[in-house]
């Protein structure tokens, strides 16, 4: 499986000079690339997926360097502006999370310390936009490097809700969840609408597309059940 990873993002790396990994965009994805190169989650034991924690932060928290939530702080604010319970925050994120766990071979367990998360969420200390994620990875050389940590943050400020109903100033938090948590494994944004990674928000759909799974897929494969 590892094996397989790397020879395909070699080949995509070595078939195009350009720097972003272009040659999925057609079917509807895009790698992201950092400084040059793909990031992925890799796995701890051979040949198996990799095992990826996560955690709603219970504290401040900052990140010197970070392109995007240099700073975030405990969602609670933020939940209050939305008129949101913690609990339904939490049952968004984990179905967030499924959405991805439950078509490819990656899997997300709730770590029991927000400290050692891999995956830490939080609200924006200095709020802008909507929501982003950050990503630290191995100074490592090669076409792919391994992601250390991914911290994905949401503006405070903006209205949340739960499920679509047409207003699209505020945001669904599972849709907008999944998105950020594709950006945390290693994909970028492909087109302007038509996938749940696509950078527009839209009321079109709550489950990832076409583009999104084979996306993914590149990097980490499907699961067997969803590959058939």
């Amino acid at each position: 499986m590892r094996g397989a990873l790397v020879a395909a993002l070699v080949a995509c790396l070595a078939a195009l000079t350009a720097m972003h990994c272009r040659a999925g965009t057609i079917a509807g994805f895009e790698l992201l690339d950092l400084d040059g190169a793909l990031v992925a989650w890799k796995s701890r034991v051979t040949g198996g997926a990799p095992r990826v924690t996560y955690a709603i932060t219970a504290a401040e928290a900052t990140f010197d360097g970070a392109r995007n939530c240099s700073g975030i702080v405990p969602i609670d604010n933020m939940l209050a502006h939305s008129r949101l319970t913690r609990a339904s925050f939490e049952a968004e994120v984990r179905a967030a999370f499924d959405l991805w766990q439950q078509a490819v071979n990656i899997e997300f367990v709730e770590a029991a310390n927000a400290v050692n998360a891999d995956i830490l969420i939080g609200a924006q200390k200095r709020p802008i936009g909507r929501a982003f994620t950050n990503i630290d990875y191995k100074p490592e050389h090669g076409p792919v490097r391994a992601i250390e940590r991914s911290v994905i943050c949401f503006n405070p400020e903006r209205a949340w809700k739960i499920g679509f109903d047409g207003n699209l100033d505020a945001y669904d938090l599972r849709y907008t969840m999944a998105h950020e948590i594709g950006h945390a494994i290693g994909l970028d944004h492909p087109s302007p609408s038509g996938q749940l990674m696509s950078f527009r928000y839209e009321e079109l759909f709550r489950a990832l597309q076409p583009g999104d799974l084979e996306g993914a897929a590149n990097i980490y494969g499907l699961r067997a059940h969803a590959a058939k």
